[in-house]
C-alpha cells in the first residue's frame, strides 16, 4: 500500500517507513531491530514533506502494541488510521519466516515457538516479536476505537485488497481527503526470499552491518543492492496441516468476534 501512497504527489512518506516510534513503550532496551525512541530524530523523517496534505508511514507493529493507539492519539490526535487484516494464519507463519531471515530466532522450530508465545499470552505477557499477538484483531481494532473517531479508522482486508489493488487504493485516498486522479505505476508482487549464500546469510544476520547500511544507504538504493546481491527468490514451505488447524484453533474465537464487530463475513476459508 505505501508503495502506491507514495506515488502520490500530495502524500508523503520517508524513506524508513517503519521507524516503531510509537511502540517505543513496548520494545525492550536489547531488542536487535533499530528503532526510532526520540522525537526529535522522529520528526525528522518528515522535513521534507512541504505542503504535502497527507503525511504518514507505515510501521505494522502499532496495530498490536498496547501503548500505540494512545502514544499516536496524544502526539496527532488527528490521525487518520489505515488498518490492513490478513488471515492470522498467514501473519502467524509469515513471522515466522521473517524472524528466521533476520536472525533473530536461529534455533527453534516453528512449533517450538508457537509453545513459547501461547506460554506468554496465557500469563498475559506481551512480547514484541510474539507469532501470535499480531493476529488477535478484534481486541486491537476495539482499543483503536476506544480510542479515534470511527471516520479516522479505515479497515482494509488483505486478500481483497489484493485482488482489488487500485480501487482499494482510491478508497484509501478518498478517507484521506485526496484527488484521485492519478495513473499508478503496477507495484511488482512480492516473493518469499532467501540468502543467496552462506556469505549473504552471516553479513545479513550481522546487526552492525544492517544498522550501518541502514543509515548511510537511501531504502531503495538498499533494498536494490539486497536483491542484486544478497537475496533470490524461493518457494516458502508449505505450512504442515496440523499447524494450520493448531493456529486455527488459537485464533477462531477472535475471528467469530472480528465477524461480528465488523458486521460481516471474511475471506478467510479456515475458519468457516
Amino acid at each position: 500500500m505505501s508503495y502506491y501512497l507514495m506515488q502520490h504527489p500530495q502524500v508523503f512518506m520517508p524513506e524508513n517507513l517503519e521507524p516503531y516510534y510509537f511502540a517505543r513503550l513496548d520494545i525492550p532496551q536489547n531488542y536487535k531491530r533499530e528503532i526510532i525512541s526520540d522525537e526529535k530524530k522522529y520528526l525528522n523523517l518528515f522535513k521534507n514533506a512541504k505542503n504535502c496534505k497527507a503525511i504518514g508511514e507505515s510501521s505494522p507493529v502499532y496495530l498490536f502494541c498496547p501503548h500505540s493507539a494512545l502514544e499516536i492519539k496524544n502526539r496527532f490526535p488527528n490521525s487518520k488510521i489505515i488498518i490492513s487484516l490478513r488471515n492470522p494464519i498467514e501473519i502467524a507463519y509469515s513471522e515466522y519466516f521473517s524472524l528466521k531471515f533476520m536472525g533473530f530466532d536461529k534455533n527453534r522450530s516453528f512449533n517450538e515457538l508457537l509453545d513459547s508465545d501461547e506460554e506468554q499470552l496465557a500469563r498475559n505477557k506481551f512480547h514484541i516479536d510474539s507469532l501470535l499477538e499480531a493476529g488477535f484483531y478484534s481486541k486491537q481494532i476495539k482499543r483503536f476505537q476506544k480510542i479515534f473517531s470511527k471516520n479516522q479508522l479505515n479497515i482494509i482486508i488483505f486478500e481483497e485488497y489484493v485482488k482489488n489493488t487500485i480501487p482499494t487504493i482510491n478508497s484509501i485516498l478518498s478517507f484521506l481527503d485526496i484527488e484521485k486522479s492519478i495513473t499508478f505505476k503496477v507495484a511488482p508482487k512480492g516473493a518469499y526470499k532467501v540468502p543467496r549464500n552462506f556469505a549473504s546469510k552471516k553479513l545479513m544476520n550481522n546487526f552492525t552491518f544492517r544498522r550501518v547500511a541502514k543509515f548511510i544507504i537511501p531504502t531503495v538504493t538498499r533494498q536494490k543492492i539486497g536483491e542484486r546481491f544478497l537475496v533470490k527468490e524461493s518457494s516458502r514451505p508449505l505450512l504442515k496441516q496440523n499447524e494450520r488447524q493448531r493456529l486455527k484453533e488459537i485464533y477462531q474465537d477472535d475471528v467469530e468476534n472480528l465477524d461480528k464487530l465488523l458486521g460481516r463475513r471474511l475471506p478467510w476459508k479456515d475458519f468457516y
